[in-house]
């Protein structure tokens, strides 16, 4: 890279290689390893606390069981062609086992687990830092004289001190403490109690035990989240139950009871259906053994009015053919019967009790419907022992049997149209025999109905009376389609895993110091905080070194009796610049000197330190002149509350016909002047490449003794470079603990260069407190008494 130096000589320089990454990388390592204590104090620390974790961890068994299922679909041949006693056996019919799966795990069954086994107690012990549960092993039993309307959520804590053998201490909230008998009620504001001893009562004399209350359906949900199934092919219908519980014995005898539970509710339902079952064919065998007894009765009055003994003497040819017309009708009757049956049942109130017999239906659709109807009424049924009318659970159910009946309805209208078209014909061609038989007895064919008739009832009652006996029989040897396989059994515990909480530990032993060290290290690892970071990097002096001043106002710098710390550090400084312009080998002292502030980014205080300065000049008899080349930000006008609409610099380098008396504004402090930066520009660096503005200082340093320029901030824009050319001596200003320690690489590249001549450093905002570096001034010095 090229620049021109003050001779207008072109001077050469190579740029300094950054480190590559693997160079931080080391380097970052080794500064963490200059807190190896930090880490083996860390590590040391986090291994304990898992070691006490571990130890004082409760630990959670697995609970497993299998069972089979025997009766399934896809492992039992089913057909839909069922015969007549498969649509009313509830026993045999096949089950779906990937649904039972769904039943185990209900709410249902858990909920009778709980009340069964009395989960909705426990009783515990404290143990050092545990606490033990004393499932199947406490020393009391904790019994509601009057059930409540269950607690809610929190449920209810007793604390309960075991005094003697004969009575108890219960404590309450207030750590009041009531003496109370084994075995005596007590009324508390959940309701009224008592607590019978067992027979371990003599192992717990004088200990602490806890008794929690739960709401057994709360309780219930908790299980019921805990139990999990699996299979591994849903041909195969076996399934393994598995739940997890701190005490290996209660979650044994939970499993196995959800398990038995299940199976006798899958009895008890199958059963309960059979005997509806049974129920309504008794109803229907009764209803149709006093029309059948009717019309034996008939029968028999009739022969013994008509003296009749044996009619089946003429024209046997006519007769046989008539019968067998006649069988045909009776066919279509029985399904014409049959469907009207049906069609009253439908169309009235359809209780289930009242549900016709569809034996000897030749449609399978229909037969079909109306099982399912009946199924989904017995649904219902059982829907609403437990639940009110207008529960929304019966929406879809509702739903399902209504369409089932359109269904049916139109079954039994496509039906009957075919029956009464058959029955049509059939009648006719029997009125045609009938002619064929004009002379057989008019009794003949009176009796020959009143027969058919007893025909049709006598074969819907033995069809009947054999489905029941049937299903009597079934009833009386009903078992379960699920088999136990292996009875539930723990194993051993999965929780806690020593080598995770020690893999966590490592973990953590390692990561907590880094995030300590690196957020230390973030706050000012990247930020200059000691003058020897500077000289180290740059070489460079520095000029100045200022405190850091908590002041409402930017100008710190007051004159006369009263004097401050800060204030004599900006005389020193004053003093330093002057034995620097003093130094500068062939310069023209009669002419003003021409000093330019910058800094690296905004917010160093170059605008503060230039102002102050630019005070302290003043006060010592130099005529001063602030020149405010910031005309991005201008801030130094505002400093002396002057007005920032005075004409300005950009005026009068933009080429308005303008003086530069025209420019200068008076400030309060004798000798000292600004011109500001005037009209903001939107282009200010082409505006400072003008020639105007070399014509501007040269003129300045003819009237004042010092001309002190605050430029922008040189990293961030060029406009400091561009005046540079013009001035004598460069303050670049530092901030302590703000200035990135990446820009001190920028200003030694440009020091290099020689692109801001006579460069110096102010080192400024110095906290001696934090950073441990700074000046320790007796204030009081500077304070007259």
């Amino acid at each position: 890279m090229s620049v021109n130096n003050k001779n207008n000589q072109i001077t050469t320089f190579t740029l300094p290689v950054a480190q590559t990454q693997s160079t931080d990388f080391a380097k970052r390592i080794k500064h963490y390893l200059f807190y190896w204590p930090w880490f083996i104090l860390s590590l040391a620390l986090f291994g304990a606390g898992a070691y006490f974790l571990i130890k004082n961890a409760t630990p959670i068994y697995p609970i497993t069981a299998s069972l089979e299922f025997k009766n399934s679909k896809g492992v039992t041949n089913y057909s839909s062609e069922k015969k007549s006693l498969q649509e009313l056996d509830q026993i045999s019919t096949p089950i779906v086992f990937q649904n039972e799966i769904e039943v185990i795990r209900s709410k249902k069954i858990m909920l009778q687990v709980v009340n069964s086994l009395k989960l909705w107690v426990s009783y515990s012990k404290k143990d050092g830092m545990s606490t033990r549960d004393l499932y199947n092993a406490s020393p009391l039993n904790f019994q509601f004289i009057n059930t409540p309307a269950w607690i809610d959520s929190k449920g209810i804590l007793l604390a309960i001190i075991i005094k003697d053998s004969d009575s108890f201490i219960v404590k309450d909230k207030d750590d009041k403490q009531t003496l109370f008998k084994y075995g005596q009620y007590i009324k508390s504001d959940f309701g009224l109690w008592k607590l019978d001893k067992t027979a371990l009562i003599n192992n717990y004399l004088g200990a602490n035990i806890q008794i929690k209350v739960g709401n057994p359906s709360l309780i219930a949900d908790g299980y019921v989240a805990g139990i999990k199934t699996n299979f591994e092919d849903k041909e195969v219908p076996f399934v393994t139950v598995t739940f997890s519980d701190i005490v290996p014995k209660r979650g044994v005898d939970i499993l196995n009871q959800v398990i038995k539970t299940y199976i006798q509710s899958g009895v008890d339902e199958k059963n309960k259906k059979t005997q509806a079952t049974i129920a309504f064919l008794t109803k229907r065998i009764d209803s149709i053994g006093k029309d059948l007894h009717a019309n034996e009765s008939q029968i028999e009055n009739y022969e013994v009015k008509q003296g009749l003994t044996d009619i089946a003497s003429q024209s046997q040819s006519y007769v046989q053919d008539k019968q067998a017309n006649t069988r045909s009708l009776n066919d279509i009757n029985i399904q014409i019967r049959i469907i009207n049956n049906i069609e009253r049942y439908i169309n009235s109130a359809q209780d289930i009790d009242k549900q016709p017999s569809t034996q000897g239906l030749q449609d399978q659709g229909l037969n079909y419907l109306m099982e399912k109807l009946s199924e989904l009424q017995l649904q219902k049924q059982n829907l609403l022992a437990t639940n009110p009318k207008d529960n929304p659970v019966f929406g879809p159910l509702n739903n399902q049997i209504k369409n089932i009946q359109e269904k049916i309805r139109e079954k039994i209208r496509t039906n009957k149209e075919t029956l009464l078209l058959t029955k049509n014909q059939l009648e006719s061609y029997g009125s045609k025999s009938e002619g064929q038989i004009r002379n057989v007895p008019t009794q003949a064919t009176r009796y020959a109905g009143m027969k058919r008739d007893k025909d049709v009832e006598e074969r819907l009652y033995t069809i009947l009376l054999d489905q029941r006996e049937q299903l009597s029989l079934n009833i009386a040897s009903t078992v379960s389609d699920a088999q136990v396989v292996d009875d539930a059994r723990a194993g051993a515990a999965t929780w806690p895993k020593p080598v995770l909480f020690y893999m966590f530990a490592v973990a953590l032993g390692l990561l907590v110091p880094v995030g300590v060290i690196y957020g230390v290290d973030s706050l000012d690892f990247n930020k200059i905080t000691n003058p020897k970071q500077i000289e180290d990097a740059l070489g460079l002096p520095i000029l100045g070194e200022l405190s850091f001043q908590k002041s409402t106002s930017p100008l710190v710098i007051t004159q006369g009796k009263e004097n401050n710390a800060i204030g004599e550090q900006f005389r020193l400084l004053r003093t330093n610049l002057s034995y620097l312009y003093n130094n500068i080998e062939g310069r023209d002292n009669t002419k003003g000197r021409v000093t330019l502030f910058t800094s690296s980014t905004a917010g160093e205080g170059k605008s503060f330190v230039s102002s102050n300065l630019a005070m302290t000049l003043a006060y010592s008899t130099k005529k001063t002149i602030i020149l405010e080349m910031d005309l991005r930000k201008p801030k130094v006008v505002s400093m002396f509350n002057l007005s920032a609409e005075h004409l300005g610099v950009s005026n009068y380098l933009s080429g308005e016909n303008v003086r530069i008396e025209d420019l200068i504004q008076h400030t309060d402090v004798a000798g000292l002047d600004i011109i500001n930066c005037g009209t903001i520009d939107i282009n200010p660096s082409e505006l400072l490449e003008r020639e105007q503005l070399g014509e501007l200082i040269a003129r300045l340093r003819t009237m004042y003794n010092h001309i002190i320029i605050d430029t922008p901030p040189v990293h961030l824009v060029t406009d400091a470079l561009i005046i540079a050319q013009h001035v004598d001596v460069s303050l670049y200003v530092i901030r302590q603990g703000y200035t990135q320690k990446d820009e001190l690489d920028f200003i030694k590249v440009t020091n290099l260069a020689e692109r801001l001549p006579q460069l110096n450093i102010v080192f400024n905002g110095i906290k001696r407190v934090k950073y441990g570096y700074g000046y320790n001034y007796d204030t009081g010095y500077y304070v007259n008494k």
